[in-house]
Formats: structure tokens, sequence, C-alpha cells
């Protein structure tokens, strides 16, 4: 329920209606507002005008009704992303070749192989090459309504393009984030799920950016990743994108005053955010900066 009411408002504010006009000759309002907020199941033909009004086929709001083992699947998702952010790829895994979650889920049986290819691949059991060829296989065989679901097909085409990045194909991965952020990333979602994953592929483009020495145009990133950090409130990401607009500054030549600033409010958030790694790297590689 709780995902199926996230996704209807979702949807209701791309299109930028209100409760009010999506339940007009469906329901009342009050109804439209328990289905967004995860308490009350829609009936079926209900679900359905729902659908139609929000110009999705009903088999994309089905499949969630009738997804089995939610509670099981969530608990697995959450595993694999905790060892995911670890970098400990072995246990990814393990874990995905010991799921014996119902095979009938089709959402989650393809973000188990995205993962498994993504883990292959940072263990060089694959080749860059097969790990591209093995996502894109993915986005172009599934069910498009199936892999929007969770914003899937958007952290597939991420992980491709960072696969490019680390390759030395900085055209194409820049390529692959800009597709991404031109189709998503002035959309207002309900979903505050989403923005996690765009500003993380803003953060991957002001890397490449930065990388290839295109220094106005990383600079440009940063602040446009520094502005929905802070629209969005998720924080996690903002002093990165700090970091790297001190070292865009620095190249510019600009005045000390604005470096320093500007690095000094990067230590603020990684401090406050109690991230040791990025509070020693600032702290060595910028002491002359720091007040």
């Amino acid at each position: 329920m709780k995902y199926l009411g996230l996704e209807i408002s979702k949807l209701r504010a791309e299109l930028g209606m209100s409760q009010k006009e999506l339940a007009n000759n469906i329901c009342t309002q009050s109804t439209i507002s328990r289905i967004e907020a995860g308490e009350v199941y829609p009936a079926i033909d209900t679900l359905l005008k729902i659908a139609l009004k929000l110009q999705v086929p009903i088999e994309y709001f089905i499949e969630m009704l009738f997804h089995k083992n939610v509670l099981e699947s969530e608990s697995l998702i959450k595993n694999i992303e905790f060892h995911l952010k670890e970098h400990n790829y072995k246990k990814v895994i393990s874990i995905i070749n010991k799921n014996d979650i119902n095979k009938e889920n089709i959402w989650l049986n393809f973000y188990l192989e995205y993962m498994l290819h993504t883990a292959h691949y940072a263990l060089k059991i694959i080749t860059p090459e097969e790990c591209i060829s093995n996502l894109k296989k993915i986005l172009n065989y599934s069910n498009p309504t199936t892999i929007q679901f969770r914003f899937l097909h958007i952290k597939i085409n991420n992980a491709i393009a960072n696969v490019y990045a680390q390759n030395g194909e900085s055209f194409k991965s820049l390529y692959h984030y800009d597709k991404i952020l031109k189709e998503h990333i002035h959309k207002n979602y309900s979903d505050y799920k989403i923005y996690e994953t765009l500003i993380t592929v803003l953060f991957n483009k002001c890397k490449v950016l930065y990388d290839i020495n295109d220094i106005e145009a990383a600079l440009e990133t940063a602040n446009q990743g520094i502005k929905k950090s802070k629209e969005t409130c998720f924080f996690i990401l903002a002093g990165q994108f700090l970091y790297y607009k001190g070292q865009c500054l620095e190249k510019m030549n600009a005045p000390f005053i604005e470096i320093q600033e500007v690095y000094m409010q990067a230590l603020f958030i990684f401090e406050f955010l109690e991230l040791p790694f990025y509070i020693k790297a600032i702290k060595e590689n910028k002491k002359s900066f720091l007040k």
C-alpha cells in the first residue's frame, strides 16, 4: 500500500494535478488522500480510473499490489545496499545467490540482476564491456513500466555511465548522465528517494567534468548539486560538491577568501555528518585554506 500510494502521488505531481482533480469523477478527495498515504487499497475499478487519468497502464499498479513477500524483499534490498556502500561486493554476491524470495516478483529479479552485474564488475569477474552489455539488456528487454518502479531505470543508466567514466570513456559517460538529468532533474517528485539518485548523478557528472579539465562546467554542476541538495534536504553529498567547487575555484584563480569560505563550509558539513574520511582529507589536502 505504501509504495502504491507513493507512486500515485508521484505521477499525479508530475502531471501538475491536485488530489481534488484526480478524485473528480472517481471518488472523494479524502479517499485519494488515504490511498496516497498508504492507508487503504483502492477498489480495482477505482485503480483503473486512476491509471487512466495518470496515463499509465493498469498493469503498472497491479504489479505493485500483487508483489509477494514485500517485507522480505525490503529486508533483502536494505541488506544488499548496506554492503554495497561498504564496497563488500563478495557479500553482495553471496546474499543474491542465497536469495529464495518468490521468483514471481519481476521487478525484484531485475534489481538483483543489476546488483549482481555491478558486483561482478567491481570484482573484475566480468569486463567493463560485459557489464555495460548486461545492464543494457535489462533496460532493453524489460517491461518499461516495471523497470521504472523505484526509478530502477535511472539507477541502471547511472551505473552504465559510471563504468564508462571509470574506463576513460568520459564523453559516453557524460551522455548518459545528461540524458538522465535532462529527463528528471526539473520534475517535482513526491518520493524523496529519487532526489538521492539524481543528486548522485549530478555528483558523478561533476567529477567527470573536473577530471577532463572542463572546469567551468564542473563548477556549474557543483553549484547545481549544492542548490538541489538544499532544496531536497539531501545533504550527504553537499560537502563533496563544495569540495569540488573549491578545487574549481582554485584552478580559476578565484580570491583566496572565496575559496576559503567554500572549504570551510565543506568541512562544517563533513563534521556535522560525522564523515571521518572526508574530514581527514580536507584537513590534510586543504589546510592552507582552513582557519
